[in-house]
């Protein structure tokens, strides 16, 4: 190989696709696949847009079980591979959106909820209510899969939570699938820090129980 051909692969030279040899063509074609690979796992996925799945039905109605989806780390600030640094965020989290985050007991572990108390906020849920600084919360989305077992037993009461100040810093988040999710009632509040994407659109899901793709689904628009 002489120095024109490394003049080449550097962009020093150009050369018309006629004038070029086979291994020349070869080279230029694996330099260029090289480039977008280490652009996209390095740049692309973590810190602009990337797909996520969600595996369990705490967040049902709104994604369902076995759904991918497409989300979006440049909202939120994604982390610059291989630390723990996050890029700014270019949105404000705000109460009610749907938010991807590292979950607070093992980072490894990435998790899907709604946003419901904000740093500073006072949240409450009585029953099925849930209160917000003294206000109740609209929460048309949610689900509440334990409604025939209260109704069919009197003497059962659905707990209360709280109330409870949100740290600074921190955020209360909750499943829509209330009877049916492991979140901040259980485990406590979401670190700023490890909120990081904000999910986008579901491209795939799939119901294991019935066997067949959830053609509705798909395409769905979840971030607002």
């Amino acid at each position: 190989m002489n120095k024109d051909f490394w003049k080449l692969m550097l962009g020093k030279i150009q050369k018309d696709a006629e004038d070029m040899t086979q291994l020349e063509k070869v080279s230029l074609f694996l330099r260029d696949l090289i480039i977008i690979t280490v652009l996209f796992f390095l740049i692309i996925r973590p810190l602009i847009i990337a797909g996520y799945e969600v595996p369990t039905p705490s967040m049902e109605p709104t994604i369902m079980t076995g759904t991918k989806l497409i989300g979006l780390p440049i909202l939120y600030g994604g982390y610059i591979p291989f630390t723990d640094i996050k890029m700014p965020a270019i949105l404000k989290i705000k109460r009610q959106s749907i938010v991807i985050f590292k979950f607070p007991l093992n980072e490894r572990e990435y998790y899907v909820k709604r946003v419901i108390g904000l740093p500073g906020d006072i949240v409450e849920i009585r029953g099925k209510n849930v209160f917000v600084n003294g206000q109740l919360l609209d929460e048309p989305y949610t689900q509440y899969i334990s409604d025939p077992l209260y109704e069919s037993n009197p003497d059962f009461v659905r707990p209360n939570f709280g109330p409870i100040t949100v740290p600074k810093n921190h955020y209360f988040v909750m499943g829509d699938n209330r009877d049916n999710s492991y979140d901040s009632r259980e485990w406590g509040f979401v670190p700023k820090k490890n909120i990081f994407a904000a999910p986008l659109l579901i491209y795939w899901s799939y119901d294991r129980d019935a066997k067949k793709i959830r053609t509705s689904e798909l395409f769905k628009i979840i971030i607002k």
